[in-house]
């Protein structure tokens, strides 16, 4: 007995080594807890420690409000119509919509969980009140979690603790490292990895509402856009993550369950403290996914591995040529054709940037360009709202993912297409602008190898005809296809679907930049859509800090991730970059090529900069 007790122990203290080591390397303070849902076990790091929730509060409000749904006492199909003014600020979801929306309670939540929007968790939280939330957690057996505003009573109380001058100017960062919202013993929403992964728990076990409800928590939670914290440790065929994020300040946050593939299924909550305050720090993103896989090993009893050794080999300091570009690449298992052109000076630099590419969704940027051009003309009205019902395109995320239908502008479809790109919301606005107009537009420009010959619908069409499937944009899906096949994909040649060049596309983007695509207003319109796209892991990736502005577009087929946008710097320095990619693998979670895109985006801008 006291051998095996002493084998634990040394077992433990390794697991807390490894985790120290990997805080240590991305200079943060780190607490998380891990339960095996299926035989009991569980592991900690300062499990009992207070955390601020940040965003992971929304999981509360998630089983407060499905609560209700489950014993009648709310319609989940009854609908908010939802005005712009008194809206909570958020850099996502509702929160940056420009016109009115009206959609259903559970659609509400859907926004609230996937894409962490601020303004739908406030409304619900209103709805709810925070003691029936707080009181359902004692319920639960959450003693420690609390509830006590909404997201922008956190805000205000940093506006209260750390007030500014009339012109913005610096952060006192004493002043917000002293503030309450980042402090667990005052912060309005905090709690401890060990409570929330018994919540999770709870969610996963049918026992937190009926199951019927639990069902549907698990389903919104499995729809989170996000794939840079957790998701990050988690790469093997076969493994899902259902989650939320958190993210206030210095905290960095992430909780889910992971099932690995092989039947396991792991609550893990990770919570993250640095020093730095910017929003954009990647490699204590990806410390999330790295410690939380530490602990799943360890509760698996088997060898740990290092998951992100392919994302810091990408993160170097000086330049790379155009052949190192595409030397990494190879050696990460990719083809990449890149450009980046300087808006300022004309100079350029490629990588087999003349060479035909799938786009993907990147043809969303030609058609947001269209939409935006005739609603300047007079030929479209941006805020007409249109009834969005049953679809027959698939999209990972957005409107095909609602329950109910929603009653939404046009302008806000826009805004879905580029933010989330949102397959539903393109399919209407490219059905209103016409693909005819879309090519006389770039005929126009001059942009002659850029083409927009199909829809979502049309291009997920030929992917379900090819492999004989009923294909739902779901690339784990083709998990166990020979990468031959999906090599034929018609889809996955230039000559079949929507095309262009990494030349061309960063002309295009030099357009909208200059206001030469199109009318300044027009112009301005895609500038901004393109400015508020969520994703972090690919362009954003080779740009950490705050000081560059990056505006993007993703796009991402069965073996292709692509990503185009603008960096603009301090220094007033503008850069268009497209960045294209092929994969040897069908890996639907690969963030190493994620962050191959950051990398040699990087690595392109840094040469315009003379910077190697």
């Amino acid at each position: 007995m006291s051998s095996t007790r002493s084998e634990e122990r040394v077992k433990q203290q390794t697991f807390e080594q490894a985790v120290a080591q990997a805080l240590e390397a991305v200079g943060t303070q780190g607490w998380m807890h891990v339960v095996d849902l299926d035989h009991g076990t569980e592991l900690g790091y300062g499990e009992d420690a207070p955390v601020v929730l940040a965003s992971v509060f929304k999981i509360p409000v998630l089983v407060e409000l499905f609560r209700r749904f489950g014993a009648g006492r709310l319609d989940p199909a009854s609908r908010l119509d939802v005005p712009v003014e008194g809206r909570s600020a958020g850099p996502t979801g509702l929160s940056v919509m420009a016109d009115p929306i009206e959609l259903s309670l559970r659609d509400l939540a859907y926004w609230m969980m996937s894409v962490s929007d601020n303004a739908a968790t406030d409304i619900l939280v209103r709805l709810l009140g925070t003691d029936a939330i707080n009181a359902t957690l004692r319920e639960l057996g959450l003693t420690e979690t609390r509830v006590d505003g909404t997201c922008d009573d956190i805000y205000q109380t940093i506006y209260q603790d750390v007030p500014q001058g009339d012109d913005g100017g610096d952060v006192d960062l004493e002043r917000l490292r002293a503030s309450r919202a980042v402090d667990p013993e005052r912060s309005l929403q905090a709690g401890s990895p060990r409570e929330i992964t018994r919540l999770l728990s709870a969610i996963w076990r049918d026992e937190a509402a009926s199951p019927e409800m639990c069902a549907e928590m698990r389903r919104i939670l499995s729809l989170q856009a996000w794939p840079h914290r957790l998701r990050t440790g988690f790469t093997e065929p076969g493994a899902k993550v259902s989650a939320k994020t958190g993210t206030l300040r210095f905290w960095r946050n992430e909780v889910g369950v992971v099932e690995d593939g092989n039947g396991g299924r792991f609550a893990v909550a990770v919570f993250l403290r640095s020093a730095d305050h910017t929003y954009r720090r990647p490699e204590i993103d990806a410390c999330i996914g790295t410690v939380a896989r530490l602990a799943v090993d360890h509760l698996r009893s088997v060898e740990p591995f290092d998951t992100l050794a392919a994302g810091r080999m990408l993160r170097t300091a000086t330049a790379a040529t155009s052949e190192e570009i595409r030397d990494r690449a190879h050696e990460l298992g990719a083809s990449i054709w890149l450009h980046a052109r300087d808006l300022e000076t004309g100079k350029t630099v490629g990588v087999d940037e003349t060479t035909p590419v799938v786009t993907a969704s990147v043809f969303k940027v030609p058609v947001s360009l269209e939409l935006a051009r005739q609603s300047t003309t007079g030929e479209v009205d941006l805020t007409e709202r249109i009834k969005v019902a049953d679809s027959l395109v698939a999209s990972p995320f957005g409107l095909a993912a609602h329950r109910d239908h929603a009653l939404i502008s046009y302008r806000d479809l826009a805004l879905l297409m580029m933010v989330i790109s949102d397959n539903v919301a393109t399919d209407l606005v490219l059905d209103l602008v016409g693909k005819d107009k879309v090519a006389a537009l770039l005929t126009d420009l001059g942009l002659t190898g850029t083409v927009v010959p199909q829809n979502c619908l049309e291009i997920l069409a030929t992917i379900g005809e090819d492999l004989a499937i009923d294909y739902g944009d779901d690339e784990r899906e083709l998990a166990e296809i020979p990468v031959e096949r999906l090599l034929a994909l018609r889809a996955l040649a230039p000559e079949e679907t929507c095309r262009t060049t990494p030349e061309e596309i960063t002309r295009l983007l030099a357009g909208i930049w200059r206001d030469e695509a199109a009318s300044p207003e027009a112009c301005a319109l895609v500038r901004d859509w393109m400015g508020h796209q969520v994703w972090p892991h690919r362009l954003t990736s080779g740009f950490p800090g705050d000081e560059v502005e990056v505006s993007g577009k993703t796009g991402t087929l069965p073996l292709v991730r692509n990503e185009v946008g603008v960096l603009e710097y301090p220094d007033g320095g503008r850069y268009a970059v497209g960045v294209f990619t092929r994969a040897d693998d069908p890996a639907s979670n690969a963030p190493h090529l994620d962050a191959l895109i950051g990398w040699a985006a990087a690595q392109a801008v840094a040469q315009l900069r003379g910077e190697r």
